[in-house]
């Protein structure tokens, strides 16, 4: 594992974006992105970096030990800084329990991931999502092999969960709904619900596609019909952002 993984790995587990990280460090964000990219190998701020992250400095520099939340009943790190109130809890009531592996982390036995949840009525191209650009209203957060069981994605860089709005799928879907998607899939693999864009369109839908087998062209439907009746558009007309994989609903 390089630096940049380390890094990036425990960002992530504070549930921090770059940009955050960067704000703490007061540096640009662009600058975290190098880091983890590999671009730069030693930052020059790699003491402050250890210290704002709350892990050992051989660990982040030599990848030597184990980054572990040091136990505390202060809500504080190892070099005495205040976590984030987010943290804490773990912090505090688990500290002996609690490691972090890759872009996962282990509590009490099992492992789990961090998947963000985003407002879907405030975004236009999923695509900024990976790069981090937008910040995350929550988070929410699933087993592994959960998530392995129902998806190939690699969680959480390839997951996100978007907050409904509008009508245009009930009764499958209401607006509030939290469905999650997996971004790595960009081309219609089986009937199903797909987070889609039109080519002449910026505008962010979720609607349930079917192969048409006669002309193998793809069919467009909403499940709530007063959107009007299917219709049927090459694959080139329609850009597929990722598909469903899961949805929650508050039963009324």
């Amino acid at each position: 594992m390089t630096l940049g993984s380390r890094v990036r790995q425990h960002r992530l587990s504070l549930r921090w974006s770059q940009a955050e990280l960067a704000r703490r460090l007061n540096i640009k964000q662009q600058s975290i992105d190098q880091l983890e990219s590999g671009k730069v190998k030693t930052p020059r701020y790699i003491v402050e970096l250890a210290e704002t992250l709350g892990v050992p400095l051989d660990w982040l520099r030599l990848g030597v030990g184990n980054a572990r939340f040091p136990k505390t009943t202060q809500g504080k790190n190892n070099f005495g800084k205040a976590l984030p109130s987010d943290t804490q809890n773990i912090q505090d009531e688990n500290a002996s329990k609690f490691k972090v592996h890759g872009t996962y982390f282990c509590l009490n036995g099992e492992t789990y991931c961090f998947v963000p949840v985003y407002e879907a009525r405030s975004l236009v191209d999923l695509g900024a999502l990976k790069a981090e650009s937008i910040e995350p209203v929550s988070h929410n957060i699933f087993r592994k092999d959960w998530v392995k069981s129902i998806s190939n994605a690699e969680p959480p860089s390839n997951l996100v969960i978007l907050s409904m709005a509008g009508d245009s799928m009930r009764d499958t879907l209401h607006d509030g709904d939290h469905v999650l998607v997996d971004l790595s899939v960009r081309r219609w693999v089986r009937d199903g619900m797909y987070v889609i864009r039109y080519s002449t369109n910026d505008e962010l839908m979720i609607k349930r596609l079917v192969r048409q087998p006669s002309s193998n062209f793809l069919i467009v439907r909403s499940d709530n019909r007063n959107y009007g009746s299917e219709f049927t558009l090459s694959d080139n007309e329609i850009i597929i952002e990722g598909r469903v994989i899961w949805f929650s609903s508050v039963l009324g």
